[in-house]
């Protein structure tokens, strides 16, 4: 069945121009003009995918374990850092340490659905600290895609965690600051009134 869905798969990207194909391991790498990307899938179902700039990709020599878990080995660390309350879906490489060029990654999300926005947070081991790496990843076909330059734990959250260092949790300051400015326009109108 595998067989038969590389020969589609290198049918159809032939058509769409990619240059090459191969197929190791259940991973399939392809490669069009600018990017070379790693399809993972299990009995001819799409897992998830990786993307790197061809350019970036090609300078470096690194091979390291592309494999990605939905579950975390510090779920227990993150949930006491965090609310456990807070839906989200864990993204756990094998591999932990920095790329060789920046690459999207492409993983479903059962627990979200087409439309939501999502957050990306990486849980740090050495600090014990939770960090925003972005913000509104769109939900598509039960897929999110994000950017990263380094492999690690991750969590994806509809939730802002307030926890959260570095990033840009500027909703919630932005927020605030309306809401006193908004309180401060209201007193001085009341105050003007008498």
């Amino acid at each position: 069945m595998k067989k038969i869905f590389v020969i589609f798969l290198a049918v159809v990207l032939s058509f769409a121009g990619i240059s090459s194909i191969s197929a190791s391991d259940k991973l399939i790498k392809t490669e069009t003009k600018d990017k070379v990307m790693f399809i993972q899938d299990r009995n001819g179902e799409f897992l998830y995918s990786w993307s790197f700039d061809k350019n970036e990709y090609n300078k470096s020599d690194l091979e390291f374990d592309m494999t990605i878990k939905f579950k975390s080995p510090n779920k227990e660390k993150i949930n006491n850092l965090i609310s456990n309350n807070i839906k989200k879906e864990f993204v756990s490489f094998n591999y932990h340490g920095v790329l060789p060029t920046e690459a999207t990654v492409k993983v479903p999300v059962k627990n979200f659905e087409d439309g939501q926005r999502l957050n990306l947070y990486y849980y740090n081991e050495n600090t014990n600290e939770i960090e925003t790496i972005q913000n509104n990843i769109m939900v598509q076909n039960g897929y999110a895609s994000f950017e990263i330059d380094h492999c690690s734990d991750y969590f994806l959250t509809l939730s802002v965690v307030k926890e959260a260092s570095g990033g840009n949790n500027n909703g919630v300051l932005i927020i605030g600051m309306l809401v006193v400015i908004v309180g401060l326009v209201g007193y001085t109108i009341f105050k003007n009134r008498k």
